[in-house]
């Protein structure tokens, strides 16, 4: 075999040192590095073309960045201004992500005195789980950090969030971090968003369970569909209140299955407040008091017509 190299218009100069540890660099730091060398005359300034290099190998600064720290550790580069994370995040084996990394308190103390950034996310995690850190601890805000590249914030967040839930357990935290991440919640806007919904979600369970007398007793399979319709749904719990009003007032019993029907009437004819709700059935008893109906027999009609007496009243 015969090999001829064609430099066609110009030369790339590498350091010896790349083809020591090209075995263990990944497809992107290799590609990086080519990059790297083939910009020379912005290394003084390497920020004025990061985006182009990014668009050219179709890759995100995060994983240049990280790339940039895989060589920088190696020896080949020297990078001032580095993101700390990205320092970390390349000093995990490539064939080993999915591990929990094992620094000792030795490498951790030299992570804190080279990057403060690091310093600061170690202090904030202990104030949140209120508790001074050993290595293992250490080792789990690296590999949040490293492995699903979550911000400062997302972190102490979710630290925040499983303390709350008094399961502030290393092994429940990363279970935790992994649902998040593999259902899209990567970015701090996210879960705030999620966990938001989810507090919401959890209070109207509650006003619901007062107000059927349901108590902590597990939801039957009628129940949970109905309920969970209505927090989807986002139903107010006030237009809720009102259709179990009606409910009892007909039934004489708390039944979610006719207050489903009530709610499911209202919403078709756009009677969507407890206010709505209020007006129609008003509407309904102004102009049928003198009949004098029975009350039972007025809430019935109100469930049953009250949708085109509102309607025809806002026609007037």
């Amino acid at each position: 075999m015969k090999i001829e190299i064609k430099y066609g218009g110009g030369i790339l100069n590498l350091p010896a040192s790349v083809a020591e540890h090209a075995r263990s660099a990944d497809e992107n730091q290799l590609k990086v590095l080519l990059s790297i060398f083939n910009y020379l005359g912005f290394l003084s300034n390497f920020d004025a073309c990061l985006e182009k290099i990014a668009g050219d190998l179709e890759l995100d600064i995060r994983e240049i960045n990280s790339a940039l720290a895989f060589w920088a550790e190696k020896g080949v580069l020297s990078v001032e201004g580095l993101d700390a994370g990205a320092v970390i995040a390349s000093q995990i084996d490539t064939c080993e992500k999915n591990a929990m990394p094992t620094y000792t308190g030795k490498q951790i103390a030299s992570f804190i005195e080279e990057n403060k950034e690091i310093e600061t996310l170690f202090n904030s995690c202990q104030a949140v789980l209120d508790k001074s850190f050993n290595t293992p601890d250490y080792n789990n805000v690296i590999y949040l950090k490293s492995f699903y590249s979550f911000s400062d914030e997302y972190i102490l967040m979710l630290l925040e969030h499983c303390k709350e839930c008094d399961k502030a357990s290393w092994a429940y935290i990363r279970k935790t971090a992994k649902n998040l991440y593999d259902e899209g919640i990567d970015t701090y806007d996210k879960l705030e968003s999620h966990f938001a919904a989810r507090r919401n979600k959890r209070s109207l369970e509650y006003k619901i369970r007062r107000l059927f007398g349901i108590g902590e007793r597990e939801f039957i399979k009628r129940e949970r569909e109905i309920f969970e319709g209505w927090i989807n749904a986002k139903i107010s719990f006030e237009l809720i209140e009102k259709a179990y009003e009606v409910t009892v007032a007909n039934t004489s019993k708390a039944s979610p299955s006719y207050t489903a029907k009530v709610i499911e009437n209202w919403l078709s004819s756009g009677i969507k407040t407890a206010e709505d709700a209020e007006k129609a059935m008003q509407a309904y008893k102004d102009k049928n008091s003198v009949s004098g109906p029975s009350a039972d027999d007025l809430f019935e009609a109100a469930i049953l017509r009250s949708q085109e007496e509102f309607k025809k009243g806002n026609k007037k």
